[in-house]
């Protein structure tokens, strides 16, 4: 992996993609600084912080870190970025034993989880053999549904991909940052995949939270953001899960 790619989905929110896993991470400029929402691939912070230098910015800008719920791919570098920014953490209770590493897997399932790269085809390994990841990260402050936090981001408790994964909708400029709530493929809003899914009851009933509000861009936690036509978009998806529709194994 060479690096990350940042580019612009607003004029306040930069996206943070990666190669691997298209994972994606975001910054927002607030009246009161830079907001990290989820941490990268990297123990390191090394992708975070690349990307922090290509929008011209330094660790120091960075007021919060909200993360959306513990698997590896979007928590791995919020410990580092904790350390190296001295930024407040914000996440759901219920996904603390898993970004602390208290439900981490010991013995040889841990040591095998440690041998996993952080990028490449096997990151989905890596995070279900850990059980967390390889850095713990202590919140500054437990979040819960309808709170704002941050001053401009309100919380959505979005349960189903994880138990404690939280959404946050950025008031401002009205964009979702759906974690892992939703996916987005080629333009269009998708279900997350079926097998990454712990109860798809409960993401079923996330989704329609989620765009229970005006929404003028969605920021997933994978591929890409929805910037065009999002309206017309929400309200196609919105119908398609109210009329039940089954579930893709792939999303």
């Amino acid at each position: 992996m060479i690096g990350p790619h940042t580019f612009r989905v607003t004029n306040n929110v930069w996206c943070v993609t990666r190669r691997s896993y298209f994972t994606n991470s975001y910054f927002v400029a607030t009246t009161s600084g830079l907001v990290a929402i989820d941490a990268g691939m990297k123990s390191s912070g090394g992708d975070m912080l690349a990307a922090l230098k290509e929008i011209g910015r330094v660790p120091a800008d960075i007021r919060a870190i909200l993360v959306t719920h513990w698997h590896n791919d979007h928590a791995a570098g919020a410990a580092e970025l904790a350390e190296s920014t001295q930024a407040p953490v914000y996440y759901h209770a219920t996904e603390a034993p898993h970004l602390t590493r208290v439900k981490a897997f010991a013995g040889m399932r841990g040591a095998i989880s440690a041998l996993v790269p952080e990028t490449g085809p096997l990151v989905l390994i890596k995070g279900l053999l850990g059980n967390a990841p390889q850095r713990a990260v202590t919140a500054t402050t437990f979040i819960a549904d309808g709170e704002t936090v941050a001053e401009e981001f309100l919380v959505l408790e979005t349960p189903g991909h994880t138990a404690g994964h939280v959404s946050y909708y950025h008031e401002p400029t009205r964009t979702l940052f759906a974690g892992d709530a939703l996916a987005v493929i080629g333009k269009r809003l998708r279900f997350m995949a079926r097998p990454v899914t712990e109860n798809m009851a409960a993401a079923r009933r996330s989704m329609q939270r989620c765009l229970d509000r005006p929404i003028d861009f969605v920021c997933p936690g994978h591929r890409e953001p929805l910037m065009v036509d999002v309206a017309k978009e929400v309200r196609r998806f919105r119908q398609l899960l109210a009329s039940n529709a089954p579930w893709p194994i792939f999303g």
